[in-house]
């Protein structure tokens, strides 16, 4: 009898349950391959198509539309002259998915620093600095042929990740090698 009457707040229970999740937003690259998907609950960061920079955890997606709660986060100066940081409040920033132009998708990249050419210029500038520092200090002459030589090269290297750096920015702020989807799960 206990069994029957599990059994049967069991079954109650889970009809009331609603098993299908709302409408998500899919971003997916040129080649229909899936990227990342958003939906009530996960964090977001986007670029407005005016610019504006929106990030924070996805209230609502509904009606070719979605929400996202923002924080107000100030900075004052308490009685003793330090500074704090504090939340005055939120809003909920409501937008059609359409007229978001990039999403920040949480790509892990393996030697990112390598693809977007910092290490190089890094390493080309800095070479270049100590170059002329020791030069300095030995008291030798920077227009010597081996040491302009050496110049010359560490020079191309800074040149060269800053050209890596430009052309790895400019295929990131591109926001049509992704299509952003909505996907509509409710009726």
């Amino acid at each position: 009898m206990r069994r029957l009457l599990l059994l049967i707040g069991i079954a109650c229970c889970s009809s009331s349950v609603m098993a299908q999740m709302g409408d998500f937003i899919s971003l997916k690259r040129s080649n229909n391959r899936h990227l990342a998907s958003y939906f009530k609950g996960s964090r977001i960061e986007f670029q407005h198509v005016n610019g504006q920079l929106i990030n924070g955890p996805i209230e609502d997606v509904r009606n070719d539309s979605i929400f996202v709660r923002q924080w107000q986060i100030v900075s004052y100066i308490t009685q003793l002259g330090t500074s704090k940081v504090d939340t005055l409040g939120s809003l909920i920033f409501g937008l059609h998915y359409q007229e978001i132009f990039r999403i920040f998708h949480n790509k892990k990249q393996s030697w990112g620093f390598v693809r977007n050419g910092s290490i190089f210029m890094i390493g080309g500038v800095g070479y270049a600095v100590l170059n002329v520092i020791n030069g300095a200090y030995r008291k030798e002459s920077i227009g010597d042929s081996e040491n302009l030589r050496s110049l010359a090269i560490a020079g191309a290297v800074a040149g060269g990740g800053l050209l890596l750096n430009r052309l790895h920015r400019h295929r990131e702020k591109n926001g049509k090698n992704y299509k952003i989807i909505y996907v509509k799960m409710t009726n």
